[in-house]
């Protein structure tokens, strides 16, 4: 007879990633600043050695071993066309995987008017939760957590009555836009998205604050409103802007791939980047690093959202009665060529 597999330890999953026992912890309990590579790098060896988180407590250890087939998990998106969500789907699948349950994704808007079809739609798959990456309104939110447990990820109002995870859009925005500032750019043009989403009004907020701050009069013909986050919409705006006299000599776009329309705009403009403007985008989506130039963007953790969004789920599950959590991840300014002036040789 074999001898019976033993269980992979917080050890071995730390020397599988090649990492310490505490980085692991971090990962695991989301204590402390782990970057996205070592995050994603302790996950799939957790995956890889099959390892099991211990649980919290007695109820959520039989909660677990009652399930004798995987319970289903459903995860919504707005889009299937912004790459962004591409990561943090492969974040909560991660999460979905360790703690043994099925996963669906599901794209399109939730609103009032659709409700009772996706609660439908829920209830016909028998699944257990859902989480959103949706803007909801406040009687949605009340109305689909009355039925099935929700966790609200990146999109959500302040005070939210379910789990959510994100980042301060607001502070990252400014953020952005105080590094353009530092580059000595004073003619600033914002490229925004749908102003019914959270990130939209936080990020323009911090536009705004960034340039009230320094002390420059907002020019409202640089703020492109957008009502989606279209990369064809955006070159269109973008084109029509810089022909415009005294065009702006910088861009702050709230998603890469908007950033990526401002290049392709400036290049069918005559403008030059970034020796005529300067251009940040938002997300560090694939794209950003591929674009000639590439893209001076805030990096989301991205993984790290979908993966804590699964994990918030499971915590509602095993433990109805967990306290609602509210977790907000750090962001990180990389600086790449569209803002990095080349140095001319003589």
């Amino acid at each position: 007879m074999s001898p019976k597999r033993q269980k992979a330890t917080i050890t071995d999953v730390a020397n599988h990633a090649g990492v310490s026992v505490a980085t692991v912890s971090r990962v695991f309990n989301h204590k402390g600043i782990v970057n996205e590579d070592t995050y994603r790098q302790v996950m799939e060896s957790a995956q890889a050695l099959n390892y099991q988180k211990s649980a919290a407590a007695p109820a959520a250890l039989s909660a677990d071993s009652r399930r004798s087939e995987k319970d289903l998990l459903i995860i919504n998106i707005p889009s299937l066309s912004n790459p962004f969500y591409n990561e943090i789907v492969k974040g909560a699948k991660a999460a979905a995987e360790l703690h043994e349950y099925d996963m669906l994704l599901n794209q399109g808007h939730i609103h009032e008017s659709n409700l009772s079809s996706i609660m439908n739609m829920l209830s016909r798959v028998n699944a257990k939760g859902i989480i959103t990456l949706n803007h909801l309104s406040a009687n949605v939110v009340q109305t689909l957590s009355a039925s099935f447990p929700l966790v609200q990820c990146c999109e959500f109002e302040e005070y939210s009555p379910v789990s959510t995870v994100g980042i301060d859009d607001l502070a990252s925005s400014k953020n952005a836009m105080d590094y353009i500032l530092s580059t000595g750019h004073r003619k600033i043009a914002l490229v925004n998205g749908p102003m019914e989403y959270k990130y939209a009004r936080h990020r323009k907020e911090g536009y705004l604050k960034a340039l009230e701050n320094a002390g420059i009069e907002v020019n409202p013909d640089w703020i492109i409103q957008l009502p989606e986050i279209n990369a064809d919409m955006a070159f269109s705006s973008v084109a029509k802007l810089l022909t415009m006299p005294n065009p702006p000599d910088a861009f702050f776009a709230v998603s890469d791939m908007c950033a990526a329309a401002v290049i392709r705009a400036t290049k069918h403009t005559n403008f030059r980047v970034p020796e005529d403007i300067i251009v940040v985008g938002f997300d560090n989506v694939d794209i950003s690093s591929i674009t000639m130039p590439s893209i001076t963007t805030v990096n989301q953790p991205k993984f790290q959202l979908g993966y804590i969004s699964c994990e918030l789920m499971h915590e509602k599950l095993t433990n109805p009665s967990a306290e609602t959590k509210h977790m907000v991840l750090n962001t990180e300014l990389i600086i790449r060529e569209s803002t990095a002036i080349p140095v001319t040789r003589g």
